[in-house]
């Protein structure tokens, strides 16, 4: 069967239905969150195990720790699952665990900058676009895997927004 021919009829080939661009975060994070939940469930799973089976103190510790490990792991997963992937005419964004959201480049009204600082610690830069209605549409940071090639899509398919985005800067 041929690559340019699917099953119900179509012409769509795999190159044209992966994304031209994927946005996502720097893996550092994630992995951090990653890690310590895999290290309590690790620990916590055949401690709770030991305990029940050799009749030793209810001290909740292993407990505390398996617990502990889920949340990590699952938000380590929330964080690693969030992307936008980008097509030529439209991009899906997708939230944590959400599902992808299908958005239209034309949609886009408003793009603008922003910092987003705890005092004395690091400043994030981050971009965010709204459509006519204020819904926002998106927000990556400038360390995202994948931004120069996004912000380059976004110059191209909706430049009046980009260049106003540019003139006004990063936000105080």
């Amino acid at each position: 069967m041929s690559d340019s021919i699917n099953r119900w009829g179509g012409s769509a080939t795999k190159a044209e239905v992966a994304p031209m661009i994927v946005v996502r975060r720097p893996l550092f994070p994630g992995v951090i969150f990653l890690a310590l939940g895999v290290f309590g469930l690790v620990i916590g799973i055949p401690g709770i195990v030991f305990q029940l089976t050799a009749g030793s103190d209810d001290s909740p510790a292993f407990g505390i720790l398996f617990g502990l490990g889920a949340v990590f792991l699952l938000f380590g997963l929330a964080l690693a699952a969030g992307r936008i992937n980008v097509y030529d005419r439209h991009y899906d964004v997708k939230s944590g665990f959400g599902k992808f959201r299908r958005r239209e480049v034309d949609d886009i009204h408003t793009l603008r900058f922003g910092k987003q600082s705890n005092g004395g610690g690091p400043t994030f830069i981050s971009l965010t676009a709204w459509n006519e209605q204020r819904k926002k549409q998106f927000m990556v940071f400038t360390n995202y895997r994948g931004y120069r090639q996004f912000t380059a899509w976004l110059d191209k398919r909706r430049p009046e927004q980009w260049a106003e985005c540019e003139r006004l800067g990063v936000s105080d």
